[in-house]
């Protein structure tokens, strides 16, 4: 596979340090006071469906069969952790698409030197809602079918023990196609395109979605994780999409940005 799974490591930790940097705290303000609500309504919702799934699976279960409770709700915990990432993940990308895209923008311009001064602007923000709203449509059409394949192999026995790595290899695939999109749909690239732009660099953008769908499962990182994906992001577009992926980026730099094209 082409890429480099390390340096699609680097590109997370890349997108942490654009947006703890001064000029973007309202893009790290604004998605975090959202994702705060969000996640907590998640977990209400999440903690009200786990007790009512193994109330009712118990109550079915007969009594032979009591001694494997322990693995019911072993499983159980493991599919409501899942349904609570990706709930959450999708609802957050789908209400913050508008201002992620922009963040896109701003975080590109930051990079390549473009621009000095990063001016926010609500009108440009809402710009952009109705073709981030679909984009963000089209990536959760991609995705289901997908999640739900990966839900029923692992209920089938003796297929069921791979359906963990499926699970991460696939998780960082569609984090990397998430976000990686951003810039992508600003550059009017097709969601198709896109996702063969992302075969060709397969280790790197499984490399860094694999790291950021691990650092988005620990609460309170992960409502600093998405804005910093985004930045990310950027970095891995910018970087590889001139083919020298193997460049350090100096943050704002416009010295830098010449070496990357």
């Amino acid at each position: 596979m082409n890429g480099n799974l390390f340096r699609g490591f680097s590109y997370l930790f890349q997108g942490f340090k654009i947006i703890c940097q001064p000029k973007f705290r309202l893009f790290l303000l604004v998605p975090f006071c959202v994702n705060v609500g969000l996640f907590t309504l998640l977990i209400i919702w999440a903690k009200s469906l786990f007790s009512g799934w193994m109330a009712s699976l118990l109550g079915w279960m007969p009594e032979w069969l009591a001694f494997l409770e322990w693995l019911f709700w072993g499983v159980y915990l493991i599919v409501i952790v899942m349904t609570l990432f990706y709930g959450f993940v999708a609802a957050a990308n789908l209400i913050g698409a508008p201002f992620y895209g922009y963040l896109a923008e701003m975080t590109e311009k930051h990079l390549t030197g473009k621009d000095s001064e990063i001016a926010f602007s609500w009108k440009e923000l809402a710009l952009l809602i109705p073709s981030t709203v679909k984009r963000e449509l089209q990536k959760i059409l991609y995705y289901l079918p997908r999640v739900l394949g990966l839900f029923i192999l692992g209920f089938i026995p003796g297929l069921n023990v791979f359906a963990v790595l499926g699970w991460v290899i696939f998780s960082g695939w569609m984090m990397a196609i998430q976000y990686i999109d951003y810039p992508a749909d600003n550059h009017k690239m097709s969601f198709s395109d896109m996702r063969r732009y992302l075969s060709a660099h397969r280790l790197t953008a499984l490399g860094f979605g694999t790291l950021t769908f691990g650092v988005t499962l620990f609460p309170l990182i992960n409502l600093l994780a998405l804005p910093a994906a985004v930045c990310g992001a950027v970095a891995f577009w910018v970087n590889e999409k001139s083919g020298v992926g193997n460049i350090n980026i100096e943050i704002g730099a416009a010295q830098e940005s010449k070496k990357l094209r």
